[in-house]
């Protein structure tokens, strides 16, 4: 279960997650071997593979964790965005999502930074409410 915090940081850090994933899934598709120009005439590297689906399987878990953890904050934001009813605050989430800063946020926005904050805690409030929801919809399923 996430707090309030936890989920101002989700939706600051939403931009670089998203790119993040997109980078490592670009990464993960183009580790073919070069079949064209310079490249195909150089000498193979022995004792590799360059098996695609063995090279991901074979990927540092560490990074995977890493991955997992952005597609976890990713889906938790998305999951609850249309819940938002004021058009104001979800126009401001949208800039969050596309990596704004405060300051910018403000300035699109044409508002104050405590008319922002409150929008924000209010944003905050949607998804605590979606997660208690959430949850407490669980814990019925779990003792029928």
């Amino acid at each position: 279960m996430y707090t309030a915090d936890d989920i101002k940081d989700m939706i600051f850090s939403y931009n670089w997650r998203k790119n993040r994933l997109i980078d490592e899934g670009y990464i993960l598709d183009s580790n073919s071997i070069a079949q064209y120009g310079m490249e195909s005439n150089m000498p193979k590297a022995q004792g590799d593979t360059s098996d695609k689906v063995l090279n991901v399987v074979t990927r540092n878990d560490t990074l995977y964790r890493v991955l997992y953890k952005h597609v976890e904050v990713i889906e938790f934001i998305d999951k609850y965005e249309h819940k938002i009813e004021n058009d104001m605050n979800l126009n401001i989430l949208y800039e969050f999502k596309k990596g704004k800063t405060q300051s910018e946020v403000r300035d699109i926005m044409m508002i104050g930074r405590t008319n922002l904050k409150s929008r924000l805690d209010s944003i905050v409030d949607v998804y605590l409410n979606e997660q208690n929801k959430q949850n407490k919809h669980n814990q019925h399923n779990q003792h029928n």
